[in-house]
């Protein structure tokens, strides 16, 4: 192998020289400058040809190192005892326009026959030390925050976890560096994690979603929300890695459940006030129509039959005096009815709903009794079943099954052998029960009039009652949640049912 061309060497080190982006300079023993490349020219702002032959102190030190700095030069050159030289310093240089920055500097003293130079590699540390200082401070925000802050690598491997990170994935120290955000994330989420959260982050940059991670310690599930993105290198704008933020937001589904809930409990107590209101407005439209139409019917009759009672009496007739007075006495005890099924009526709609467990089968057992002592000699053959517990107010649940047994009674009287049966079933998530009798019943197609107000099917002659008993069980058992409905075969009884919320 033939030695190198020297001209060729000296041609490459010159160019070395040239495209250094270090600053080379070189200085004689008594402090001026021998040599001063472009990357210096760019660095302190003065030309080579200005450089050359100036003093160093001049040149670049700072008025207040300018001493120090060459009686070093003088204590090397008369001791030979290299102090700072052959090692990195960092110190201040100072630029052409006066402005101070920092640099990281290497003199290396060469001997040239007696003569000895000195040459400085000088590296501006400006960016290094801006850069320094941001990651300084996104550290410190970083450390402040009560987010988890994480940074990975291209590979995903964990580069730094905040405290609160650590904290919250229960980690009271640096992480593992081969461990990866995807060890600390519930098992079920992981398939999200690497078929969604990845393959969007390295097409669009980043992803944010909730997902669970697990506690290390304990063991417990943390919903949060995450965050991913990719970290690039501002001069390349070439990724370097991946960075995290998530939030433990197990205290805001907490706070949303409540919320929820609230909603949920004002939508139903605006459902039952608007439906109260209607039942209002229903009662008020029935104590109109009642004023104007069925208090008005033996309001007349009393009128009329007080003026041809007058007359009667008159006339010394005693025998029609007595049926007029007959005939008012009955539209007097017909008012009455009416009265007390209008308070009736209000009642059973402005009542407050007082909850408790109430059994049903104590319930009709006590009302079949309490009806029986107007049973005289009539004999009813009872088939009461089991019967649930439910969730009511035993108040107004009394006044529905002694409607419904009542009206059983009344309707079947004509029968030789009166029969009422009580069943009760589950379905789905309400409890319905029917009471069956075997009376007179009615027409089906006119089922939809029995639980309106002052509605009859029969006529007064046949069985009393003023239309109110039905209308009333409705509107309890709507007030429960529940509804009612009948059925009927003509001369073969009727069925009337309600239902009431598991």
């Amino acid at each position: 192998m033939s030695s190198p061309d020297p001209l060729s060497h000296a041609a490459l080190a010159s160019a070395v020289f040239q495209v250094s982006l270090d600053c080379i300079i070189a200085i004689d023993q008594d402090n001026v400058v021998v040599e001063w490349n472009p990357a210096a020219e760019r660095t302190f702002c003065y030309t080579r040809q200005e450089a050359l032959g100036q003093s160093l102190s001049e040149l670049i030190i700072p008025p207040a190192y300018r001493v120090a700095h060459e009686r070093g030069l003088q204590r090397y050159l008369s001791t030979r005892i290299p102090q700072i030289a052959n090692h990195r310093v960092q110190i201040d240089a100072q630029r052409r326009s006066g402005e101070l920055f920092p640099c990281e500097i290497v003199f290396h003293p060469l001997e040239f026959g007696n003569r000895t130079y000195f040459a400085a590699y000088l590296r501006d540390l400006t960016e290094q030390r801006r850069l320094d200082q941001e990651r300084t401070r996104l550290a410190l925000v970083a450390e402040a925050s009560t987010d988890l802050i994480a940074f990975s690598d291209l590979h995903n491997r964990l580069i730094y976890v905040n405290g609160a990170g650590r904290r919250l994935i229960g980690f009271p120290y640096d992480i593992p560096a081969h461990l990866t955000m995807a060890d600390f994330v519930h098992p079920d989420d992981r398939s999200q994690l690497v078929d969604d959260a990845w393959p969007q982050v390295r097409e669009t940059g980043s992803w944010d979603g909730e997902m669970r991670l697990i506690h290390q310690a304990t063991g417990e599930e943390i919903v949060v929300h995450r965050t991913i993105f990719t970290v690039t290198d501002p001069a390349t704008n070439m990724p370097v890695g991946y960075a995290t933020v998530t939030r433990d937001i197990r205290e805001h589904k907490r706070t949303e459940r409540e919320r929820l809930a609230w909603q949920a409990q004002l939508e139903q107590q605006v459902a039952e006030r608007t439906e109260e209101l209607r039942l209002l407005n229903a009662d008020l439209d029935a104590f109109s129509y009642s004023v104007s139409h069925d208090l008005r019917t033996p309001i007349r009759h009393i009128t009329s039959f007080a003026g041809l009672l007058e007359r009667s009496l008159e006339r010394n007739d005693p025998v029609k005096a007595a049926r007029h007075l007959e005939v008012i006495v009955q539209a007097a005890s017909r008012m009455d009815a009416l009265v007390s099924g209008l308070l009736a009526l209000a009642q059973s709609s402005r009542s407050q709903i007082s909850r408790s467990s109430v059994n049903l089968l104590n319930l009709f057992e006590q009302v079949k009794q309490d009806l029986e002592l107007d049973l005289k000699e009539r004999h009813i053959d009872w088939n009461i079943g089991p019967l649930p517990t439910v969730q009511g107010d035993e108040v107004l649940l009394r006044q529905v099954v002694w409607n419904l047994l009542s009206n059983a009674l009344k309707y079947s009287r004509t029968q030789p052998q009166a029969g009422v049966t009580v069943v009760a079933q589950r379905k789905a998530e309400e409890w319905i029960v029917e009471i069956s009798d075997n009376g007179v019943g009615f027409d089906p197609r006119l089922a939809e009039r029995l639980f309106k107000d002052f509605q009859r099917l029969h006529h007064q002659d046949e069985f009393e009652g003023v239309g109110v008993g039905l209308a009333t069980v409705q509107r309890i058992i709507l007030r429960h949640g529940g509804r009612v409905w009948a059925t009927s075969i003509p001369g073969q009884g009727a069925t009337f049912g309600f239902s009431l919320p598991v």
